[in-house]
């Protein structure tokens, strides 16, 4: 029996219908790559259907942790089971895109890279992560993320010094001869430490731009952001010292300009607004010159909502052609990606009767009440997160101001502050 050069392993802890969509790509991929896989599915102490499932499917292999390992603790065990030499790591609530395996396997010809990532998408098609870049104030930022996958910086392949663990691949004897991930790490930054290792050894970890995964982000639960920062950057603080810094602008207050009223977009810009203010964005109608003061209404930015942008610019534009809402730039760089929707079903019901729904607003809402099965209502929770559609407008926002990712100068090399950074 021919033995596999790729070991997949898929840390799994319930959330049952994720895993099964994930494996589900990944068995219709058999038929359509070169690449000879396993599949390893570590369950990391599930309470939901997942076990049972898992025993029904055939063609994987299933490592059974009890208590839950977090993923650093999954993803080693199913290192030690692989019998490939080179092992990826791919999140349950990812999914590949196409043969995205041979571009992976075949980063590894070259010696030195000891890690590859993948680009991840969202599930429209726009860039969730090119890699991940060093931002002045020492934070690590996923790549051009919320821009869209046909700009040049997210197709072109090159070395980086961390990508996201999402879809990450490792040669499994370095991996395994360095220790793996890191333990201490909560379900998050493992992929960063891990990354850290690889670069202060003289290994490269490479961005692979042809191996092309949609990812949901965050939708499984447990991860604890801030301590997992503080541990690492008290563990690299001063390796961050030599590793140029990504200026990719900040945007402080935000200038709403409405344009044509409707109600199911104007609940759902009541949700965006509250969601912006969340993230420490003050919105105001105008500017006063008193508030001018505050250097966060010296670096604002203009949403417009239902208006015609390119009067307003900078700024993003909010707007529906065809039925379809998008989001456009003006100012820096025009740019146009699809509109993330939003929504809050305690708010909806009433406002669509007898209405278009340009923003898939009422689509979302009725998956969000079960009415299309749990599945369903498990999606829309995700795609209608009001936090994800405002990242998105936030990312857009700074492009429009600044421009794309440019060459930054440091402003620490250990940040003590560790606040919500959008």
């Amino acid at each position: 029996m021919r033995s596999p050069c790729l070991s997949i392993v898929v840390p799994a802890y319930n959330n049952w219908w994720l895993t099964r969509r994930c494996l589900d790509a990944i068995d219709e991929l058999r038929a359509a790559t070169s690449v000879h896989f396993e599949t390893i599915v570590v369950d990391n102490g599930s309470s939901d259907e997942t076990a049972d499932q898992l025993a029904r499917r055939e063609g994987i292999r299933v490592v059974r942790l009890d208590p839950n390992a977090n993923f650093a603790g999954a993803g080693n065990a199913g290192a030690r089971v692989a019998s490939a030499p080179i092992v990826l790591f791919l999140n349950n609530d990812a999914w590949p895109l196409g043969d995205a395996l041979a571009p992976l396997v075949e980063s590894f010809a070259s010696p030195d890279v000891v890690i590859a990532g993948a680009a991840l998408l969202y599930e429209d098609g726009v860039t969730q992560g090119a890699g991940c870049v060093l931002l002045p104030n020492a934070h690590w930022f996923l790549s051009y993320r919320n821009l869209p996958a046909t700009l040049d910086g997210v197709r072109r392949s090159r070395d980086a010094i961390v990508v996201p663990g999402a879809a990450l691949a490792v040669r499994a004897e370095w991996f395994l001869r360095s220790g793996g991930f890191d333990t201490v790490f909560r379900n998050g930054f493992e992929d960063a430490d891990l990354c850290m290792r690889a670069h202060a050894q003289g290994f490269v970890t490479r961005y692979v731009a042809d191996a092309r995964f949609a990812h949901y982000e965050a939708a499984t639960v447990g991860s604890s952001v801030p301590e997992n920062e503080m541990i690492f950057y008290r563990r690299w603080s001063s390796a961050l010292a030599g590793i140029p810094r990504v200026e990719r602008g900040e945007i402080g207050a935000v200038v709403l300009q409405r344009g044509k009223r409707d109600a199911v977009a104007d609940t759902v810009l009541r949700d965006v607004l509250e969601a912006v203010r969340w993230y420490g964005h003050p919105v105001v109608e105008r500017i006063a010159t008193w508030q001018r003061l505050d250097r966060r209404f010296r670096v604002a930015s203009t949403l417009a909502w239902n208006c015609d942008g390119a009067a307003y610019a900078p700024c993003v534009e909010v707007s529906t052609d065809h039925g379809r809402a998008r989001l456009r730039t003006h100012g820096a760089v025009a740019l146009e990606v699809p509109w993330m929707a939003c929504a809050d079903p305690a708010l909806a019901d009433p406002l669509l009767a007898g209405r278009a729904d340009p923003f898939g607003y009422g689509a979302l809402v009725e998956a969000y009440s079960g009415a299309l099965g749990r599945e369903a209502s498990q999606d829309a929770r995700r795609r209608g997160s009001p936090r994800r559609s405002v990242m998105r407008l936030l990312d857009l926002a700074r492009v429009a101001r600044f421009g794309l990712e440019r060459p930054g100068r440091a402003v620490s090399n250990a940040p003590l502050k560790l606040d919500r950074d959008t």
